[in-house]
């Protein structure tokens, strides 16, 4: 007996079906395997992908870790040599007076203790680039406070005191519609000024407003003058001894709820605002 193996019926194909068939296959992409010269460049590029991102963490780890030298710490030259030596009983030092403007003046808030003031509030752009003037804010309410730093100056100049003066002729007046709505260099109070506290801060060092707020104040050290603030006035504090080329941190608080002293200064003459004036000590 014989066994036939069994087959699958398939169509025949027309001419057309054989050509639509042919059309197909030639369409179809067949995968084509990677060349040696392929995979050679495809390693090259992911190694110098690789490469370059690590170089780029290399050159940026130092510069995100980098912190920026404290000059202010560094040793100054002494600019004075000799003049220890004088005999100044024979030659007698000129009993005169200078005006020390403050180095930093930056604002703190009580009610916002992470609040950081501007640095630069009048800053400006121009045509000619960016303007930044001298003035500062001096400003002391209740909640808000002034920190300021001095740097003590020439030779012989060691005792010193605060003077605030206030002229008539800088007084502004919010209530004159000739104001300027950006003030001047003019000085404003409010309410209850007849205590205006002066504090010296544990800060023998420059301090950076960028980061100073009511969190990051230096701490206070003793309490050095009370004013009784007045209009058309000068207040002067008792004499501190300041020795020459360091630097002297004072806050200047409002004690009274009310109470608004508000001051722009610059170092144009005559001064207004608060300074600080030196005399000789020899």
């Amino acid at each position: 007996m014989l066994f036939f193996r069994q087959r699958d019926y398939h169509p025949i194909l027309s001419d057309s079906d054989l050509g639509d068939a042919e059309g197909l296959e030639k369409s179809t992409p067949s995968a084509v395997p990677m060349s040696r010269l392929s995979k050679i460049a495809t390693f090259l590029a992911i190694t110098c992908t690789i490469f370059n991102l690590v170089y780029l963490a290399y050159m940026a780890i130092p510069y995100l870790l980098h912190r920026e030298p404290d000059l202010a710490s560094l040793p100054r030259p002494n600019q004075f040599i000799g003049l220890e030596r004088i005999n100044y009983t024979k030659h007698p030092f000129p009993n005169v007076k200078m005006a020390t403007f403050a180095g930093v003046i930056a604002q703190i808030d009580r009610s916002r203790p992470k609040y950081v003031s501007p640095v630069d509030p009048r800053r400006r752009s121009t045509y000619f680039g960016t303007v930044s003037p001298e003035d500062r804010n001096v400003l002391a309410t209740n909640q808000i406070s002034t920190v300021m730093q001095f740097r003590s100056r020439d030779f012989g100049m060691e005792w010193c005191r605060l003077k605030l003066a206030l002229p008539d002729s800088a007084r502004f007046d919010p209530s004159d519609p000739n104001n300027e709505a950006d003030r001047e260099r003019n000085w404003l109070l409010e309410g209850d000024t007849s205590d205006l506290e002066v504090w010296e801060l544990e800060a023998s060092q420059w301090i950076d407003p960028r980061y100073l707020s009511y969190n990051t104040r230096p701490r206070r050290r003793g309490h050095i003058f009370s004013f009784r603030v007045q209009p058309n006035s000068t207040h002067v504090s008792r004499e501190v001894r300041c020795p020459a080329d360091k630097i002297a941190t004072f806050e200047i608080f409002c004690v009274s709820p009310g109470c608004r002293v508000d001051i722009w200064q610059n170092k144009l003459q005559p001064p207004i605002g608060l300074f600080l004036e030196q005399r000789s000590s020899l």
